[in-house]
């Protein structure tokens, strides 16, 4: 956590495991609410650009997958970031619930720093192919209108990331 103090520069604060999951059940409801709400709100052009997002997330997750053991991960983890914070903007925009939206981007934390760019091994690849499967999913129930579907989806989407950065955590000590 970082936060500016006036005539004192920044400071960060190490958030706890506890606090981490709290930040992920909040963003789990929020963003379960915005996809439920979203569903019924897809216009084809929505949809056409979540279909972009969706496979613009599954290839760089892919080449992340694809990196060599040791091989740094730094340029592909941000491009990583960038490509789900893309999907899951298409969703926020498409529910138009400005309140939510604000709360729930609060709410992911992006988690970054030099030990989270480490060279790593493949141990992780399923928690990543994961990942981009949950998108898929949650794409085809918004497709198909299912609001409860698409709501159950992004929640256990959600939880799944908390297990995938618990692990890259792990993983760096």
């Amino acid at each position: 956590l970082v936060s500016f103090v006036p005539n004192r520069g920044v400071r960060v604060r190490t958030i706890s495991r506890d606090e981490l999951h709290e930040a992920f059940m909040v963003r789990a409801e929020l963003e379960s609410l915005a996809t439920e709400v979203a569903a019924g709100r897809m216009a084809p052009d929505d949809l056409a650009e979540l279909d972009a997002a969706e496979k613009r997330f599954a290839q760089v997750s892919h080449e992340l997958r694809a990196r060599e053991p040791g091989e740094s991960r730094r340029s592909i983890m941000g491009e990583w970031v960038r490509a789900n914070h893309a999907f899951h903007d298409v969703i926020y925009r498409v529910a138009a619930l400005p309140l939510v939206e604000q709360l729930a981007k609060s709410a992911r934390r992006s988690f970054s720093g030099p030990a989270v760019w480490a060279p790593g091994d493949h141990s992780i690849d399923g928690l990543y192919l994961r990942n981009a499967e949950q998108h898929r999913a949650i794409k085809q129930a918004l497709v198909a209108g299912s609001a409860a579907g698409a709501r159950a989806l992004a929640r256990e989407h959600v939880l799944s990331s908390l297990t995938l950065l618990e692990t890259i955590l792990e993983q760096v000590g």
